[in-house]
């Protein structure tokens, strides 16, 4: 286990990872409301300051009716209503905004200190510009929705969700180095290694894919399991040309793809966790294993659910937050697998 001295910097990461599942969660409702567009100019002032009264709240809602959203879909919208939706987007800025104060202001400490040590200082200033860059490409992601079309490229969602889930992910394996400094490599767990870090490849794919869903909406389409609507594949999966829009551009081959994908993911951790039986693992590397059948069991129901229910807030949210769950218990497996020692 960590040494005393890293305590605090342990917490301090696995706190912003928190704050990032936080972020995710958030940015699934703001998706899910279509609440993303509410907030049309970024502005550091308004990003940390709503409209305090009612000619601000006026004025903020002229802004928005200048926009294809309000103009193609919701001109009919109350500016009461109009208020409901800017909350979850100003609440997902806000919370960016919060997340950089409450990495930033320790790190100074932290380095004023002299406890980023042994290329931990490097380690914390490549967080400090994934998280910078992780809200640039919120705006980016933003502004593909606010010119001819009222919703936000799938494509630029996508790369949003990897920048935050990637960066959530960097920092947990920084928490890991720490949480155990041994770096002594186990060679019996190398195939089993090689098994975990193709599932880990296969997850990403499918995590794409999920953002391409959601951008889609793709998930309002063939609600029935296992089959979609009666057939296992719809003849209006692939009937677009050129061939390869059916693959990332169309919502029935999209949603074909990711149902699909999710099977490989489950068989991939299945054949882990068996092939994990006939090894003699420690208990860190038992435990990774067995979370991670527990966690994509899990995940898995919660998508078909999503999909059965079609795609209600609340099961959305935790079918992203899933999948965020599921990629740091594989990085917790293959942490241990690769430098737990016996």
């Amino acid at each position: 286990m960590a040494k005393k001295p890293n305590r605090s910097i342990i917490i301090w990461l696995l706190t912003g990872c928190v704050l990032i599942a936080c972020m995710v969660a958030i940015g699934g409702i703001t998706r899910l409301t279509h609440s993303g567009l509410s907030m049309v100019e970024w502005d550091p002032i308004m990003g940390a300051i709503p409209p305090m009264n009612e000619q601000e709240w006026n004025e903020a809602f002229e802004q928005y009716k200048q926009f294809p959203e309000y103009q193609m879909v919701n001109y009919n919208m109350e500016l009461s209503e109009f208020k409901s939706i800017f909350f979850w987007e100003y609440l997902h800025r806000l919370w960016g905004r919060m997340m950089g104060l409450v990495f930033f202001i320790p790190f100074v400490i932290f380095w004023m200190r002299g406890r980023l040590k042994d290329g931990l200082l490097k380690k914390c200033f490549i967080i400090l510009i994934g998280g910078g860059a992780v809200g640039g490409i919120g705006w980016f992601m933003v502004l593909s929705g606010l010119k001819d079309r009222p919703d936000v490229s799938h494509y630029r969602l996508a790369i949003h969700l990897m920048a935050a889930f990637t960066l959530c992910a960097y920092i947990f394996w920084v928490a890991l180095g720490l949480i155990y400094p041994q770096k002594t490599t186990h060679n019996g767990t190398i195939p089993l290694r090689k098994w975990v870090r193709f599932a880990l490849a296969i997850l990403v794919l499918q995590i794409i894919y999920g953002a391409f869903v959601a951008g889609l909406d793709a998930g309002k389409i063939y609600n029935t399991f296992p089959t979609m609507n009666g057939a296992f594949i719809p003849e209006n999966t692939f009937s677009l040309d050129p061939f390869w829009t059916n693959l990332v551009e169309h919502k029935d081959g999209v949603q074909f793809l990711h149902r699909n994908i999710a099977y490989l993911v489950v068989l991939l951790i299945g054949v882990i966790w068996f092939k994990a039986r006939k090894l003699t693992l420690l208990p860190t590397q038992r435990k990774g294993i067995t979370a991670l059948l527990v966690v994509v069991l899990l995940q898995f129901v919660l998508g078909v659910l999503t999909l059965l229910y079609s795609v209600p807030v609340a099961l959305g949210v935790m079918h992203q937050l899933g999948a965020l769950v599921l990629l740091l218990t594989l990085l917790y497996a293959n942490h241990r697998l690769k430098y737990a020692s016996h």
